[in-house]
């Protein structure tokens, strides 16, 4: 897409964390050299908390990789299951190769695996992630884990990372036994207005960039829109970058950030501690008459505040409902943010992952997916096919819409791609009236959080690259709808591969 037109080799500004574009500033380094301290002292019980979005996982994955000791590192991506299943999933994490039935069976088999791995001077890391979602009967279960030991020494060291309402279920009195045991703890701030600078340099740095892209202005209008959260510097920098290519433009500039922040219309991060939450919305006053008359009445507005009220609350259950009633399924680290890791052998091996936890499917074991074309078409219910550039040109709706496909966890699109949007564009504009809705969609591994916000990635980001085309934004709708509506099967790779995608359809209205 934008890499030969702004001279970089990389993009500078993905959404999936790679260890080599941390940026380590005074909190990074800080929290790294504890952590690292607490691990290589055998201190127990760990803790890293901070928001959405300030680096947490790229943090513990640097981590991970520059840890100055030889040891056995099991991630549970999601702790919200039942305790026969969390120990099942961790027995897999740290290749026991065997299910277990009961948690006695669990606790036998895991304390001689501890034990084998002290012998072999080996220490072992078990990494919680999105430890909120801990229940405090499953963090009970967790702490009895610790208690395997030996006289004066911890044979597992536990790392609880999560946002910050972890902190609410260790106040919990009943969490007060492994509240006690946590002795290194850190929690990630977001960057400050003087850091945000940097830190977009170095990552244009690592990427390839000779010269500044941004302006002064536009990096400040940058953090003003991001808060200093790292997550929606990178969203909006790369959405910037993209609109700045389709526009011709060599640099980005404050303007062309605040069309990107009408374009995102994201959601807010947590507010800072001491701003407060969501201001409210200005309440239109009434006229004099209005008021005298509402005095004279004494209106009472508890009823229509609690219908207000009511109508929020059923409107959130039916939200709720419909995401739940999903069938939940785990994963691996893989699915949430891809690394290659070290084989037995200590070759770098970087897999697909698998359908759920446990499952049996492996790019070794299964063959490889039947290619799927990069652009298709599709009527109402009907099943997608290649288009040729020919009938883009002509018309690219006139099979009802257009389905892009995109890499596993990845918002790259391809020169294919880019040239049928480039038809979609001079569509658009060529009828002024017409209007499109762009829908992104993922497969269903992985969190339904993460799902949803790359789902929306890639549909803003399309809307981007056909606004900055000259076409009308407000014709254009974006939503993400994460693992809804698939087109095939998430039990198969190449059902996957069908379900990451983005359609773009005609409006009527």
């Amino acid at each position: 897409m934008y890499l030969s037109f702004y001279q970089l080799t990389h993009k500078p500004f993905q959404i999936t964390t790679d260890p080599k574009f941390l940026w380590l500033g005074e909190k990074h380094t800080e929290a790294l050299a504890t952590l690292k301290y607490g691990i290589q002292e055998d201190k127990g019980f760990l803790l890293l908390t901070g928001d959405v979005g300030t680096g947490k996982t790229a943090l513990i994955k640097l981590l991970v990789k520059t840890i100055d000791v030889t040891a056995l590192v099991a991630t549970i991506p999601d702790p919200g299951m039942e305790a026969i299943d969390f120990f099942n999933f961790l027995a897999a994490e740290f290749q026991m190769n065997r299910r277990f039935a009961s948690k006695g069976e669990f606790l036998i088999e895991f304390k001689q695996f501890l034990l084998k791995a002290y012998s072999s001077r080996q220490k072992v890391l078990l990494i919680i992630d999105e430890a909120q979602r801990l229940t405090v009967e499953m963090l009970e279960q967790v702490r009895l884990l610790s208690n395997i030991e030996l006289e004066n020494r911890k044979l597992i060291n536990i790392f609880f990372v999560g946002q910050t309402e972890f902190n609410r279920i260790l106040l919990d009195e009943r969490s007060k036994a492994v509240r006690q045991r946590i002795t290194v703890s850190y929690h990630i701030e977001p960057l400050k207005e003087s850091e945000t600078p940097l830190y977009m340099r170095h990552r244009l740095k690592v990427a390839g960039a000779r010269r500044e892209l941004f302006t002064p202005e536009a990096v400040r209008q940058i953090h003003a829109f991001s808060r200093g959260y790292p997550r929606l510097i990178n969203i909006i920098c790369d959405h910037a970058l993209l609109t700045g290519y389709a526009a011709g433009a060599t640099s980005i500039d404050h303007n062309l950030i605040r069309d990107c922040e009408k374009e995102l219309r994201l959601p807010d991060p947590p507010s800072a501690p001491g701003t407060g939450g969501f201001s409210s919305p200005p309440i239109p006053s009434a006229t004099d008459a209005d008021a005298q008359a509402v005095s004279n009445r004494g209106f009472n507005w508890k009823l229509p505040a609690a219908l207000v009220f009511l109508l929020l609350l059923g409107f959130t259950s039916l939200m709720i409902y419909q995401y739940r009633s999903q069938e939940s399924q785990r994963w691996s680290l893989e699915d949430i943010a891809p690394q290659t890791y070290k084989g037995r052998a200590g070759s770098a091996t970087a897999l697909e992952p698998p359908a759920a936890a446990g499952g049996d499917e492996s790019s070794d074991l299964q063959p490889a997916p039947r290619p799927i074309p990069p652009v298709a078409v599709a009527g109402s219910g009907a099943t997608p096919e290649e288009v040729s550039a020919e009938a883009l040109a002509a018309n690219p709706f006139s099979r009802g819409r257009v389905i892009i496909f995109f890499p596993y966890n990845s918002n790259e699109l391809t020169s294919q791609a880019l040239a049928a949007l480039d038809q979609i564009a001079l569509f658009l504009k060529s009828n002024r009236e017409a209007k499109a809705s762009i829908r992104g969609y993922t497969d269903s591994v992985g969190s339904l959080t993460y799902n949803l916000s790359v789902s929306q990635f890639r549909a803003n980001s399309i809307k981007s690259y056909l606004a900055g085309k000259g076409v009308n934004a407000s014709h254009l709708i974006a939503e993400g709808l994460g693992p809804k509506n698939p087109l095939a099967s998430n039990d198969t790779l190449e059902g996957r591969q069908q379900n990451r995608r983005v359609e773009i359809e005609l409006r009527q209205e």
